[in-house]
């Protein structure tokens, strides 16, 4: 019932167990908690989406003399909550949480389980966009950018994040972020494009031999940034918007579009008009293939309603074969914002919750955060027994609000065997009245 070994959620845990034993340690030698225990500590709040779960664990091994943190995850020292986040700050993210993002990925490649998620024959569409995670007017850190308007300022914490996804494919695969920060030695702003050039470079390194198709919203259709993407020899696939390419939509009118049609979810027809090798800047002389599309949407009086669905560029040549791949590619840009962003803010991972400030802490939980979610993902997507868990409960917010309390109140051998617990309890009968 068992997913494969490398990717049952006990091999996981382990293997992150001994990632997180490589980090360097600045401490004494005598320091009461290991660096390793403390970073379990955090992703088991996180995977658990309880940041009381300490204290739980806590009073389980006064009483019973064990806990669930041991038995799961390999804490052998459970810390303090203050002792937890002061330690976490210490730890430099790239170090803590890139080498497992990376193996986490490798696992997927390696179980094939990534071969579904291919647009075209070794290309996958790599989601890319930024998101604030942190927001105060009063509370800052030294890693805190600083947003609104002159008389109205605030301070917050912002992200760039890929993310793996297919159109049809509800599982998305999240990638290590890039932090939007000061970098070290500058003194201008960070912006969300100066991360993706650091993003591709990085991104690069960890998967130096997988085809990716980079897809993001109009602000990333730029000369450097397409010189970013053909420097990479990968491909791209981003909107448009009017007020920004003047020199695109100036220069379509003069030509003729391809057509071609195809279904909507909706089963309206679709229609796909493109043009290929159309200059795009001015200045630099870029030229890219241009597409757009409106679905037929039928009316009360039985008459058709063109509903606009975009603008975009892509230096995939657009024909009719695979016209409707590169649309439906396109239109999955909102994946990364609902299915990961939405999903981490507002079902259950509380993103946006303030653990506090320092160096490094703040993006740390993000991380912690990020890294649940993932394994959350990878559950859902390769392991049996998750799935059989799954299906009981109408809600993933149901099903961890149980995993929570039972975790809370009762001891387990480990995370398989709370599962089977509820699974198995479906079978349960009360006693006759």
């Amino acid at each position: 019932m068992h997913s494969k070994k490398h990717l049952s959620c006990s091999s996981i845990i382990t293997s992150i167990r001994e990632w997180f034993e490589t980090i360097p340690d600045p401490r004494a030698a005598n320091s009461s908690h290991a660096i390793a225990d403390v970073m379990l500590s955090g992703l088991a709040c996180m995977y658990f989406q309880s940041p009381s779960l300490l204290d739980f664990q806590r009073r389980m091994e006064s009483g019973q003399h064990r806990n669930n943190l041991r038995s799961m995850f390999g804490v052998t020292n459970i810390p303090t909550d203050t002792g937890m986040r002061t330690i976490i700050d210490q730890v430099n993210s790239e170090t803590a949480f890139r080498p497992i993002f990376k193996d986490l990925f490798a696992k997927l490649q390696r179980g094939k389980h990534l071969e579904p998620y291919q647009i075209f024959p070794g290309k996958y569409l790599l989601n890319v966009d930024g998101t604030q995670y942190f927001s105060s007017k009063d509370i800052s850190c030294k890693r805190c950018l600083t947003r609104g308007t002159k008389k109205h300022p605030y301070n917050c914490h912002q992200v760039l994040q890929g993310a793996i996804v297919k159109h049809g494919l509800r599982q998305v695969i999240p990638v290590m972020p890039e932090e939007i920060c000061i970098q070290d030695g500058e003194s201008k702003e960070d912006c969300e494009t100066n991360a993706f050039m650091r993003f591709v470079d990085k991104f690069r390194k960890d998967h130096d031999k997988l085809g990716v198709i980079y897809n993001g919203d109009a602000l990333y259709a730029t000369t450097p940034v397409i010189y970013k993407i053909h420097e990479s020899h990968d491909n791209y696939i981003f909107r448009v918007a009017d007020d920004k390419h003047t020199t695109l939509i100036e220069n379509l009118k003069a030509l003729d579009k391809s057509k071609t049609y195809a279904t909507s979810r909706r089963e309206n027809k679709v229609v796909i008009e493109w043009v290929n090798d159309v200059e795009v800047f001015k200045s630099t002389k870029i030229k890219s293939n241009y597409f757009e599309a409106r679905e037929m949407v039928p009316q009360k009086d039985g008459k058709d309603k063109a509903q606009f669905l975009g603008k975009w560029i892509t230096d995939i040549k657009i024909t009719t074969d695979n016209a409707k791949i590169i649309l439906d590619s396109a239109r999955a840009r909102w994946k990364i914002e609902n299915e990961c962003f939405n999903t981490l803010k507002n079902h259950g991972y509380e993103i946006e919750h303030n653990y506090g400030h320092g160096v490094n802490l703040c993006y740390n939980v993000y991380n912690f955060t990020l890294l649940a979610f993932a394994i959350h993902q990878i559950h859902q997507l390769t392991d049996i027994l998750f799935k059989k868990l799954r299906s009981g409960f109408g809600s993933m917010s149901s099903l961890w609000n149980y995993l929570r309390v039972m975790t809370n109140i009762l001891y387990f051998n480990g995370i398989e065997a709370l599962w089977i617990f509820l699974i198995e309890s479906e079978n349960y009968h009360p006693p006759p009245l």
